[in-house]
């Protein structure tokens, strides 16, 4: 179980769910039961259980032609279910609530369960997902599926600059700094690479990584246990959660996807974090500390292999550790390949898509260095050095 745990927080630290990184799609629940506390014997209830059943069999864009889906709100007309992806992935759900959510029968919360379970490793559970039914008329099953984050976050502060709407969970201040900071650097990462800035992006501010999850409908989703460094930042497409108050309006990171992904698609994991990485720090570390923290990895390990971490995805124990390693390990190559063939070879590699062996020898070709293991390794290990102390 703590392999799955170790595994999932990989998946939502590094935020490779990249711009417009279109809202993943989410797979189809294998089966969906429910919990003791829901009851069928009534009608609303038995409706709404029914409406997640269809929803969780076909959970995609498709929702709302089909009616099952409400696009009374702007949000939901646009974006729909936005923890599609994360909640649910392939696990059997249960629904576990159908509650009212005020007086009347009208809007009902629906909490569903995503979770395995197996003999060996007892309950893995992924997410607890709240969406809510909303009676309407001509509705499939009398009811239609709504997004929590428009409902929640109505009044909300606000603040707007360029191409970038910023929403502040209640008692979090605008920091008018930085959200000058991060509409000049949204414009200057669309010059750089040449391609247009977002038409617009929703950025959603909070103490921590639960409060925005929470925010958006998750209110559950497993983390590494240990004193690893939380994230605090999530990319789903034009929409940025960021949920660490240390870094706040200006998560640099995320906003490399945000402008990239629409115009320029990424082709691997490493090098569009690294990108990323290069031109926005990562989890509040600048560039040179993500490779002198590169470089104490290499010092502390020399086991450590340059072209077998790319070849098992960076895939270490230590989920943290492996994080770190691919943001600064695809800096350092960008870093690289910017000084010796321009942005022109940034573009070319950030957009690799090739099986492991033939992006190393890519990576190769654009660094100058032997496509062999040995003088790969080399490379990242004496350019991690000289990066780190520049």
């Amino acid at each position: 179980m703590t392999a799955v745990l170790n595994r999932l927080s990989l998946m939502m630290c590094a935020a490779s769910l990249i711009a417009t990184r279109p809202l993943h799609t989410q797979v189809p629940s294998p089966s969906v039961s429910v919990g003791f506390g829901v009851d069928t014997s009534i009608t609303d209830v038995r409706n709404v259980v029914s409406l997640v059943r269809a929803y969780l069999a076909k959970p995609d864009s498709s929702a709302r032609s089909r009616g099952i889906w409400s696009s009374t709100t702007e949000f939901d007309r646009r974006i729909g279910d936005v923890t599609a992806g994360q909640a649910n992935q392939g696990f059997p759900a249960t629904v576990v609530g159908v509650i009212s959510d005020g007086p009347g029968d009208s809007v009902y919360v629906v909490k569903i369960l995503y979770a395995r379970a197996d003999s060996a490793r007892g309950i893995a559970p992924l997410a607890l997902q709240r969406l809510y039914a909303v009676r309407e008329a001509g509705a499939p099953y009398a009811f239609r599926l709504a997004s929590a984050l428009p409902r929640i976050t109505r009044n909300w502060e606000r603040r707007s600059k360029g191409h970038i709407t910023f929403w502040y969970v209640p008692g979090h201040k605008p920091n008018p700094a930085k959200i000058d900071r991060a509409a000049r650097f949204v414009d200057s990462v669309a010059k750089l690479f040449s391609v247009p800035p977002p038409q617009h992006l929703e950025v959603y501010v909070g103490d921590s990584m639960d409060e925005v999850q929470r925010m958006i409908g998750l209110d559950f989703f497993p983390e590494s246990s240990g004193p690893g460094q939380r994230g605090g930042g999530l990319n789903l497409g034009s929409i940025l959660l960021v949920g660490n108050p240390a870094i706040g309006e200006d998560y640099l990171h995320e906003f490399v996807h945000a402008v990239l992904g629409p115009s320029l698609p990424a082709g691997s994991k490493l090098l569009s974090e690294g990108v990323a990485t290069w031109l926005g720090g990562s989890r509040g570390r600048t560039t040179r500390e993500m490779f002198a923290l590169l470089r104490s990895y290499q010092q502390a390990d020399s086991t450590l292999s340059f072209p077998a971490l790319v070849r098992q995805g960076f895939n270490v124990p230590d989920a943290d550790r492996g994080t770190n390693l691919l943001y600064a390990t695809g800096a350092l190559i960008v870093d690289a390949v910017h000084r010796k063939n321009g942005i022109a070879g940034v573009r070319r590699i950030y957009q690799l898509r090739t099986d492991p062996n033939a992006m190393l020898r890519s990576i190769s070709i654009e660094l100058g260095v032997p496509p062999d293991d040995a003088a790969l390794d080399r490379w990242w290990r004496t350019e991690a050095a000289r990066a780190s102390s520049r």
